[in-house]
């Protein structure tokens, strides 16, 4: 019978999620979780950002004057997200012997319960546009009938290495990187947190406009020890998302 399996990747800016994906994508670790649903195909999407794409403008706007266009940079980024999910869809429901495993960098949810959530709190969205995402992105999920990830991997870093990893960056010429500051790293390290201590009811709460699975679950994985330069961690951190994958594959074929 054929099998899917859904993993999103989730964490904080810097934390080592595109470093992950990249790892997980390949060989050793792409053939072990492939065989852990019986010789399923692996998909890795990560957040397309293109240099000159739409997105890539809306942020350079955005970081320039963030309060302005916070309403315009989010609905880009929920319409890249919509466009992947479509293409997740596709290969989770198409027909053929294979299932297929989905690795995703920042899950549909992600942008919402971390970064517009700031937004509202802090003020910086005002509250007709937040109410206007909020109708937008309720209605997405339920027109494009979403489906959450399966398991969602939690890379957490505390701020103030987040912010070491930013300044190394900023100095080695990313523009990106200069326009950060620690109090953001911070706020959005909190939020991830807390929506992670919170994960049951954060995902009970979709139930009424996506497709949440029975058993979704989510795994905080210490991410302080930067992977890019010590790449012997990628591998004990794919040794722990292989181990629950595992787990979660045989409960599901117990029941």
């Amino acid at each position: 019978m054929k099998q899917n399996f859904h993993i999103g990747i989730m964490g904080n800016l810097f934390s080592g999620k595109t470093t992950l994906m990249r790892a997980l994508a390949r060989d050793p670790y792409k053939a072990d979780l492939e065989s852990l649903l019986g010789g399923a195909e692996l998909h890795a999407f990560s957040e397309r950002v293109d240099k000159g794409s739409l997105i890539d403008e809306c942020l350079a706007l955005f970081y320039h004057d963030r309060v302005a266009n916070i309403f315009p940079t989010e609905l880009a980024f929920l319409q890249m997200r919509t466009m992947q999910q479509r293409e997740i869809r596709h290969l989770m429901t198409r027909d053929g012997g294979r299932g297929v495993i989905i690795l995703e960098d920042r899950p549909f949810i992600d942008g919402p319960e971390v970064f517009v959530s700031r937004m509202i709190v802090s003020g910086e969205m005002p509250p007709a546009h937040a109410k206007l995402y909020q109708t937008i992105f309720h209605q997405t999920m339920r027109n494009e009938h979403i489906r959450l990830p399966d398991l969602t991997v939690y890379l957490r870093t505390e701020p103030e290495l987040l912010e070491r990893r930013r300044a190394k960056r900023a100095a080695e010429g990313d523009d990106y990187a200069e326009t950060i500051s620690v109090d953001y790293l911070r706020e959005i390290h909190n939020s991830y947190d807390a929506i992670a201590a919170d994960w049951r009811r954060t995902l009970l709460r979709y139930q009424e406009h996506a497709i949440v699975p029975p058993d979704a679950d989510l795994i905080t994985l210490p991410a302080d020890i930067d992977m890019h330069d010590h790449p012997d961690y990628v591998h004990v951190a794919a040794g722990m998302i292989r181990e629950k994958v595992r787990r979660m594959v045989m409960t599901r074929a117990r029941a």
